[in-house]
């Protein structure tokens, strides 16, 4: 077993200190008898873990022999000291014959932020309250419940009605939040409390559905998960969390999965204060999953006091029930395409075809479907997978033509098929669906304003991007390489510096870093860049030969062209630094037959510039839309 920490333990509303030895909710001390507190400190130190009863005995008792009845005794007792009730597993989770486990999320803290949250007096009578709303809700998990206990959800239910009638008079009648109004959250990575690591996929594709419930609403901005993921499995203090993602809350919680049922808690957490302002479960069939994450959606905009529209609401609603094999199959896909690379996008695939398969009407499926060939496409292989990245693109909306994800996919499609009035008013409508879909304002300004030269708007909404995802690298870089087609070199530079100093082996800054350098006729650094863009992709021949022949550039240029002639993005550089000229012009109107992906960036390649004016060029940009 762990030992338990040293520092105080945070979970719902109350903050455990182990040196102290108190267990307080606000300003309030809960009086435990020793046993009582040992008991609870043995099993939040262990949160998610199932502790035996023998070795949970033994840690409460050490060198006593006591009966089993002697610690039924005393989770009984922890349970009405944390109001969780008999039957209630809020914060501990009875596991019949085996043990006990402690199922609220547990976040370390300081003693300065212990003292903070004793100050906060006036929360005391709100938190009950709330206590009492949320340990109402647990009732509904009614898969598990016996036939004895069916009276008590009853019960419960005319609770939460008149919890949430004093919930209405309580938000009106406190007046307003003298810490200022909460515009922006994180999610958390939801903590898994299955046993199974193999079950860590679907912990992750609650939170990522719930973000994205959450990004649909256009008053609040969401972080986006590429940078909340980075803080799985950390337990930084929330206001040092918050001050690095720039939000005003948190939301923490948990996923519990036993065959198709599913139980989701999740609190809400003001970072500044690390105060306590919401928490509920809820439990539901894995068909109707996602009419449970939107019920979490709408519970945390009242909680931070934003009233949804009727459009909003509609859309949080409006999936339907998908068998459950096909959704546990496509947040696989999902997990293995966050890894972000061509096998990853391959597995993925084959994840969302089975998803498909077992449910033909699975929009997120398609939608899925259609990132993975969009990406491919993006990363090197070419236009052979735009018509499947359209076909797939095109079904998720002909299925549900307000899913936003589908809409960005399209709008990639028509821009690699050069249709840019088409893309744009995808991207248009994507944004208008979720406003704070990172990738949507990242392709948006990269894949469309950028190479149409409307630098200030691309700027803009890369700038946007990594507003709503500041940890992600791609963003980062891809919002250096706006400025870098601006012109504006110096915060280029600081923007690939930026990424580089999180990740040296980053690859796309490393290639923005060669552009850099050669465009400011630095050769040494230009190669040294060169040399390890070709060794991060996989190339080391590549990179050996430019590592040779560094300083002889017109024989490393000559033999590039000569190896690589049938990879014309490659080899048109190459030409052109011999002075080749016709031979570039060939290359590029052969890629405009095979519909290469690059040729978006022509107009503003700083590469072609020797090119621009000449009558082939300029018919080439015509033909593809950028004249």
């Amino acid at each position: 077993m762990r030992e338990p920490s040293k520092s105080c333990l945070a979970f719902g509303p109350y903050v455990l200190a182990p040196v102290e030895r108190e267990l307080r909710s606000g300003e309030e001390r809960i009086q435990l008898p020793p046993r009582v507190f040992d008991t609870l400190l043995a099993l939040a130190s262990n949160a998610g873990r199932l502790l035996d009863k023998n070795e949970l005995m033994a840690r409460v008792w050490p060198e006593t022999v006591v009966e089993e009845n002697n610690l039924n005794q005393t989770v009984c007792l922890l349970r009405k000291a944390l109001r969780d009730g008999e039957n209630g597993a809020r914060y501990i989770e009875t596991v019949p014959k085996r043990g006990y486990r402690f199922v609220g999320v547990v976040r370390e803290t300081g003693k300065a932020e212990v003292r903070s949250e004793k100050a906060e007096v006036s929360l005391k009578a709100e938190v009950r309250s709330e206590k009492a709303e949320a340990g109402a809700q647990n009732y509904h998990f009614t898969k598990f419940v016996s036939r004895r206990a069916r009276l008590a959800v009853v019960t419960a239910a005319l609770l939460i009605v008149v919890c949430g009638l004093a919930a209405m008079w309580r938000v009106s009648a406190r007046g307003p939040d003298t810490n200022g109004p909460i515009r922006s959250v994180a999610v958390l990575p939801l903590q898994s409390l299955s046993s199974d690591p193999n079950q860590e996929y679907f912990a992750d594709g609650m939170t990522d559905e719930l973000i994205t419930d959450l990004a649909q609403i256009r008053e609040l901005k969401v972080v986006s998960k590429t940078s909340i993921m980075q803080y799985k499995g950390t337990r930084k203090p929330l206001p040092q969390i918050g001050r690095e993602l720039g939000v005003d809350a948190v939301v923490e919680g948990s996923v519990l999965r036993s065959g198709d049922q599913v139980r989701i808690t999740a609190q809400l957490i003001r970072t500044a204060t690390d105060r306590h302002l919401w928490a509920k479960a809820y439990d539901g069939d894995l068909k109707n999953v996602l009419t449970l994450q939107a019920s979490v959606a709408e519970a945390i905009t009242e909680g931070v006091r934003l009233s949804l529209s009727n459009e909003e609401r509609n859309r949080l609603y409006a999936a339907h029930e998908f068998d459950p094999q096909a959704y546990d199959l496509y947040l696989r896909g999902r997990y293995v395409f966050a890894r972000r690379n061509e096998a990853a996008f391959q597995e993925a695939i084959g994840y969302y075809k089975q998803a498909v398969a077992r449910d033909p009407n699975f929009s997120l499926a398609y939608a899925g479907l259609s990132d993975c060939y969009t990406l491919l496409a993006l990363w090197g292989a070419g236009y052979r997978y735009v018509p499947e990245a359209d076909a797939n693109a095109r079904k998720a909306l002909e299925l549900d033509d307000t899913l936003a994800e589908a809409h960005t996919s399209l709008a990639a499609v028509h821009v690699l098929d050069w249709k840019w009035s088409d893309a744009e008013a995808e991207f248009h409508r994507a944004l208008e669906l979720n406003p704070n879909d990172a990738q949507a304002h990242q392709w948006y300004g990269n894949l469309l304003l950028g190479p149409m030269g409307r630098h200030r708007e691309a700027i803009a909404e890369l700038q946007r991007a990594r507003d709503l995802d500041p940890l992600s690298l791609v963003i980062n870089a891809d919002l250096g390489y706006a400025y870098f087609l601006a012109g504006e070199d110096e915060p280029a530079f600081q923007q690939y510096q930026k990424v580089l100093a999180s990740d040296p082996s980053f690859l796309p800054a490393h290639f923005d870093l060669m552009l850099y350098y050669g465009q400011r006729g630095m050769h040494e650094q230009e190669m040294q860049e060169l040399a390890e863009d070709a060794r991060l992709a996989g190339n080391p021949e590549l990179a050996a030969t430019v590592e040779r022949l560094a300083n002889q550039p017109k024989r490393l240029f000559e033999e590039i062209a000569r190896k690589y002639a049938g990879s014309n993005g490659v080899a048109v550089d190459a030409n052109l630094r011999l002075g080749n000229k016709a031979k570039a012009l060939a290359l590029l109107e052969r890629s405009y037959e095979a519909r290469e992906p690059f040729m978006i960036y022509m107009k503003v390649n700083p590469e072609l510039a020797g090119l621009r004016g000449d009558p082939a060029f300029e018919e080439l940009e015509r033909k593809v839309g950028l004249e």
